[in-house]
């Protein structure tokens, strides 16, 4: 399923193999941005236009606290914990992980 997709280098994006031409890096819209811009034409048929296929519309992300089993929203809450108190007390979070990995043989 992974070999279907490829992640543009130039917006980033992670979109289905169609949408690359051949083993370009960038995918066909940046890429008619990048000659669209360079390239002047004197008329509108003279320019080639690709048309995508109509895709379905992704739902939007929304904010998934309060949803689920109990035991998921208490991991939820346990693992957000944790980021936020690795990022207040930085210096003795790395100070544990060094540890913790090198007690696992991870140097």
């Amino acid at each position: 399923m992974a070999a279907n997709w490829r992640r543009c280098q130039k917006c980033r994006k992670v979109l289905p193999v169609e949408d690359f031409e051949g083993d370009s890096e960038i995918c066909r819209t940046d890429a008619a941005k990048a000659s669209g811009a360079a390239t002047v034409t004197s008329r509108p048929s003279a320019a080639t236009t690709v048309t995508a296929r109509p895709r379905t519309q992704a739902t939007p992300v929304r904010d998934i606290r309060g949803h689920g089993d109990p035991e998921v929203r208490a991991r939820r809450a346990r693992s957000r914990a944790l980021e936020r108190l690795s990022q207040l007390h930085a210096e003795e979070f790395a100070d544990l992980l060094r540890e913790e990995r090198t007690a696992e043989g991870l140097t």
